[in-house]
C-alpha cells in the first residue's frame, strides 16, 4: 500500500519539460566565451584537419598542443621514414582517394585544405583506433556507446562534436586501464574540457530544477537527478518487502548475490592480470600474435595449360596483327627467349595441336604478308613439341641491373634500376661472382663449411659445385619438378616472391602464405602463377601470421595432413623456406618496445617452432629417408645499421641451428643451408636505403635486386649441393663482403644527406629560376609561390640600441666640435 500510494502521487504530479536554451555558438570554430546548453544539442561538421592532428599526434605520441599545423609530417616525425610511412598509410585509409600526392610534404594545413570537406563520420582508421581504445583502456562495461551517451546527455553534443571530441580523447589515451565508471568518467570529462578549450565553447549545467517561461511560469519541472533519486527509494522500498517475504518463507536471497560476487572477484582478478599482461608485452605483440590461419580460405592454383593457351594465343593475335598492319616490314615482332620459355615449360598435348591447327590456318590462306605470322607459329609449335618429353626448368633469363639515383631539375629524387653495361645476362653475372670481392681476397659470394669444433672456412671446391649449379641456371635450366616447397615471407617486391616464381617455372609445387590475406593479395599470386607456373606446378596461397604459435602448429599440420578425411594436403616438403619479417625501424636499445618484442617472435622463436614442428611430425609420420632443406636467412647486419629493433639479434640467434642440427639430431628429417643475404634493393626491410646503394657500390659493395638475390638462392637448390647439406650443414655468404665494410650506418646516413642536399638546392635554384622567369615576364608570383611553397622562410629581426638621453651623454661634452657636421656622412 505505502508503494502504491507513493505511485499514485507521482503519476497525479504534471511534468512538464522546461522550454530549452537555445545555444550561442559563434561562426568561427575558435571564438571564446560561447555558452552551450544541453538541449538542444549542438553540431557542427567534422573538419579533415581535427582527423589529421589526432591521426598525427596519436602515432608519434604527442599532445595536441605540441602539433604545429604549419609543420609537415615529414617534419613532425623527424626523419623516421617507417613511422611516417605507417602515417601517410592510416591517412590513405581513413580518406581514400582524396589524399593527394606526397603528403609527407604539406604542412598540416595544407593537406587538410586539399582534401577537403569530409561529407560524414570518422573513417575506417580512426574508428578501429577508437574502437581499441576502449576495448583495451577502458572498465567492463564502458562502451564507446556510453560514451557517446554521456557526451549527448551531460554536455549537449551532436554526433559529429562527438566525434571531434573523441578524436581529442584518442590523443590522452591512458597508460593502463581504467579501474572503474568513475575513472572513466573523470578521463571523458577531462577530454570534453580539452576539447571545449581547443574548440572555444563551455558547458551549461545540466542538472537541478529550471523555471520555466512562456506563460508555463505555473507548471513545475523535476530533473532527471531528481527523477533517479525518487527512483531509487522506490526500488529499495521494494527490495525491502521482497526480504522480508524471503525470510518468512526460508529463501537465501543473497545467494545469487554471493556467487555474482565471487564471479566479479575472479573477473577483476582477471582483468587485472591481463592488464598486466597488456602492459609488459603491449599491444602491438599481442596484435601482431594473433592467428590468421584458415584452411578453408586456401587458394589453389594448377590450371598452367589454360594460360599457356592464352599466351600462344595473344603472341599469334599479335604477330598476325603486325603484319596485316604493315609494320612487320619496318619493325618486324619477335618473340623473346622468355616467353619461348614459359610456353615450353606449360607444354602440354593441347597446347600442340592448338600451334598445328593455328599453323595450318594461317598456311592455307596463301597470303604473303602473313610470312612472319607463320614463322613465328611454327617457331612455337616446334619449341612445344620438343617440350613434350622434357622436365619443366627454371631458367634465368633477365638481365641484372644497377642501382641510379638523379635528380630532375625540380629537385625531386628520382631511383631506377638501369642495366649493367658489363653483365648482359646472368651468365656474365655468375661469372663476375666468382671473381674476388673488392673488400677481400674471397669471392663476392662463395660457399663455406665448418670442420668439427672450429669456425667457417672457405670452401674452394664446395663453392665451385655452386658456381656451376648456378650456370646450370643461366643455360639448360635446373627443374624442381616433383618437388615440394613451403614458402614464407613472399609478398610484393620481396625475395621470398621470387623464389616461388622460380620454383613454379621448375615444375614445383609450393604453398606461400600471407599475413595480407585479401582480394588483391590473391590477385597477385594468381598472376604470378599465370605467368610462372609450368606443366605439374601447383601454387597454394593460405593466410599465415608467424607471429601465431598457434599458425605455425596448424600450417605444418594443413601440408602434412591426409588429403582425404583431414583435408590436408598430404605432402612431404623437400625445401622450406622462412622468409618472413617484421620491420622495427628507429627502435634503439634505449626504447625497445612492443613491436622489437614482435620482430623477435617472428624472425627467431617461430622460426625454430615452425623448424621442430617439421621435425616432429615427420617423425611421427616415420618420413626419416629424405631431409627437409632449410635455407635460412642470415644476415651479415650485426648492428651496423643503427635503430633496427632486435634484428640482428634475431639473425645471430638463427646461426644456433647449425649446432642444433647435431644436438637435437635432425639430421634424418632436416637439412640445413644458411644464406647470409647481403643488400637487396627493393625489398620492405631496405627499400628506404635504395638511394644509398650506389654509395655502397662505390665502397666495394655489390648490391642486388630481388630476383638476383633469388637466383643466388635457388642455385644451393642444386641436387650436388643438397646431398652435401644431408651430410652438414652449409654456409651461403651472398654478402659480397658487406660484413668487412666498416661504418655502414655513418656511410649510409651521409650518402643519403648528401642526395638531400643536392636535391635541396637544386629545389631553390629552380623556384628562384621560375621567380625570375615570371620577373621578366611581368606575370604573377602567386602561380609559382604555390607551385613550389615549402613553407615560411625566416624573418630575422634587428634591434636597435636604445637610444640614451641628451644628459647622459655629457661626459663626452669635450668632443664637441671635432667634426664638421655638414661634411661627414654618417
Amino acid at each position: 500500500e505505502p508503494v502504491a500510494s507513493a505511485l499514485a502521487e507521482q503519476t497525479e504530479q504534471a511534468v512538464v519539460p522546461a522550454e530549452p536554451i537555445t545555444p550561442n555558438v559563434a561562426e568561427p570554430p575558435s571564438s571564446v566565451g560561447v555558452v552551450v546548453a544541453a538541449a538542444p544539442l549542438i553540431d557542427a561538421p567534422l573538419q579533415a584537419l581535427d582527423v589529421i592532428l589526432a591521426a598525427v599526434a596519436h602515432r608519434t605520441k604527442r599532445s595536441l598542443a605540441d602539433m604545429s599545423l604549419q609543420k609537415s609530417i615529414k617534419a613532425l616525425v623527424g626523419g623516421k621514414s617507417t613511422l611516417q610511412n605507417e602515417i601517410v598509410g592510416d591517412l590513405h585509409k581513413e580518406f581514400g582517394s582524396k589524399i593527394p600526392d606526397k603528403p609527407e610534404d604539406l604542412s598540416l594545413q595544407d593537406l587538410a585544405a586539399a582534401i577537403g570537406t569530409l561529407g560524414g563520420g570518422l573513417g575506417k582508421h580512426t574508428q578501429a583506433q577508437l574502437a581499441r581504445l576502449f576495448s583495451n583502456k577502458m572498465p567492463g562495461g564502458f562502451s564507446l556507446s556510453s560514451a557517446r551517451s554521456t557526451l549527448q546527455s551531460v554536455y549537449g553534443l551532436g554526433p559529429q562534436c562527438q566525434d571531434a571530441l573523441l578524436l581529442v580523447a584518442l590523443t590522452m589515451e591512458p597508460s593502463s586501464r581504467l579501474s572503474g565508471d568513475a575513472e572513466a568518467r573523470t578521463w571523458i570529462d577531462s577530454a570534453a574540457q580539452a576539447y571545449a578549450a581547443k574548440a572555444g565553447i563551455s558547458y551549461a549545467a545540466t542538472g537541478g530544477i529550471s523555471a520555466s517561461s512562456g506563460g508555463q511560469s505555473g507548471a513545475s519541472t523535476i530533473s532527471s537527478a531528481e527523477m533517479e533519486k525518487m527512483q531509487q527509494k522506490q526500488h529499495e522500498h521494494i527490495r525491502q518487502q521482497i526480504q522480508v517475504l524471503a525470510r518468512h518463507a526460508g529463501i537465501d536471497t543473497r545467494e545469487s548475490a554471493k556467487l555474482v560476487k565471487s564471479e566479479q572477484l575472479k573477473s577483476v582478478q582477471m582483468q587485472a592480470k591481463l592488464d598486466s599482461i597488456q602492459t609488459e608485452i603491449g599491444d602491438e605483440f599481442i596484435d601482431g600474435m594473433q592467428p590468421l590461419f584458415d584452411a578453408r580460405k586456401a587458394r589453389h592454383f594448377d590450371s598452367s595449360w589454360n594460360w599457356a593457351r592464352q599466351e600462344a594465343y595473344e603472341l599469334i593475335q599479335r604477330a598476325i596483327a603486325s603484319c596485316t598492319s604493315g609494320s612487320a616490314a619496318t619493325s618486324p615482332l619477335t618473340v623473346d627467349d622468355a616467353s619461348i620459355q614459359r610456353l615450353c615449360n606449360r607444354s602440354s598435348s593441347g597446347l600442340v595441336q592448338m600451334l598445328a591447327g593455328s599453323l595450318s590456318i594461317l598456311q592455307a590462306a596463301n597470303d604473303d604478308s602473313l610470312e612472319l605470322a607463320i614463322q613465328i607459329v611454327s617457331q612455337l609449335h616446334s619449341a612445344c613439341a620438343r617440350a613434350l618429353t622434357q622436365l619443366p626448368v627454371y631458367r634465368e633469363l633477365s638481365a641484372p641491373t644497377a642501382p641510379q639515383v638523379d635528380i630532375d631539375i625540380d629537385g625531386a629524387v628520382v631511383y631506377s634500376e638501369v642495366l649493367r653495361p658489363d653483365e648482359p645476362s646472368f651468365a656474365e653475372f655468375v661469372e663476375h661472382m666468382r671473381q674476388p670481392a673488392a673488400l677481400g681476397k674471397l669471392p663476392i659470394i662463395h660457399l663455406r663449411k665448418q670442420s668439427k669444433g672450429s669456425a667457417w672456412s672457405y670452401c674452394a671446391d664446395l663453392s665451385a659445385t655452386y658456381y656451376d649449379g648456378l650456370s646450370q641456371m643461366c643455360g639448360g635450366g635446373l627443374s624442381f619438378a616433383g618437388k615440394t616447397a613451403l614458402v614464407t615471407g613472399c609478398g610484393r617486391g620481396s625475395i621470398g616472391a621470387d623464389i616461388v616464381c622460380g620454383l613454379l617455372s621448375g615444375g614445383a609445387k609450393v604453398i606461400a602464405t600471407t599475413s595480407s590475406y585479401s582480394r588483391k593479395t590473391t590477385l597477385f599470386y594468381e598472376d604470378m602463377y599465370r605467368t610462372h607456373g609450368a606443366h605439374g606446378s601447383e601454387l597454394i596461397v593460405v593466410p599465415f601470421n608467424q607471429g601465431s604459435t598457434g599458425d605455425v602448429k596448424q600450417l605444418v599440420e594443413y601440408i602434412y595432413s591426409d588429403a582425404g578425411a583431414a583435408n590436408g594436403l598430404d605432402w612431404d616438403l623437400d625445401f622450406v623456406f622462412p622468409f618472413a619479417a617484421v620491420s622495427d625501424i628507429g627502435s634503439f636499445a634505449t626504447n625497445l618496445g612492443s613491436r622489437s618484442e614482435l620482430v623477435q617472435r617472428v624472425l627467431l622463436t617461430n622460426v625454430l617452432r615452425l623448424l621442430g614442428n617439421i621435425k616432429d611430425t615427420k617423425e611421427r609420420l616415420g618420413y626419416n629417408t629424405r631431409s627437409s632443406l632449410v635455407v635460412l636467412p642470415l644476415s651479415p647486419n650485426h648492428g651496423d645499421f643503427d635503430g633496427d629493433g632486435l634484428y640482428s639479434e634475431c639473425k645471430l640467434g638463427l646461426e644456433s641451428m647449425f649446432v642444433r642440427w647435431e644436438s637435437e639430431s635432425w639430421q634424418d628429417y632436416l637439412s640445413i643451408a644458411g644464406a647470409v643475404i647481403g643488400w637487396t634493393r627493393g625489398t620492405g626491410l631496405m627499400s628506404r636505403n635504395n638511394w644509398s646503394a650506389k654509395e655502397f657500390e662505390n665502397q666495394g659493395v655489390r648490391t642486388f635486386t630481388s630476383r638476383e638475390m633469388a637466383f643466388m638462392i635457388l642455385g644451393l637448390l642444386h641436387q650436388p649441393i643438397r646431398r652435401l647439406a644431408q651430410r652438414e650443414p652449409i654456409w651461403a655468404d651472398l654478402s659480397s663482403g658487406m660484413a668487412r665494410l666498416k661504418h655502414i650506418s655513418l656511410i649510409n646516413g651521409d650518402a643519403r644527406q648528401a642526395i638531400l642536399q643536392k636535391s635541396s638546392a637544386i629545389r631553390h635554384i629552380a623556384r628562384e629560376t621560375a621567380r625570375d622567369f615570371a620577373d621578366v615576364n611581368f606575370r604573377s608570383h602567386s602561380k609559382v609561390d604555390a607551385a613550389l611553397d615549402e613553407g615560411s622562410l625566416a624573418k630575422p629581426k634587428h634591434h636597435l640600441p636604445t637610444p640614451r638621453q641628451y644628459e647622459q651623454l655629457e661626459h663626452l661634452r669635450h668632443l664637441q666640435g671635432m667634426v664638421n657636421l655638414d661634411k661627414v656622412v654618417v
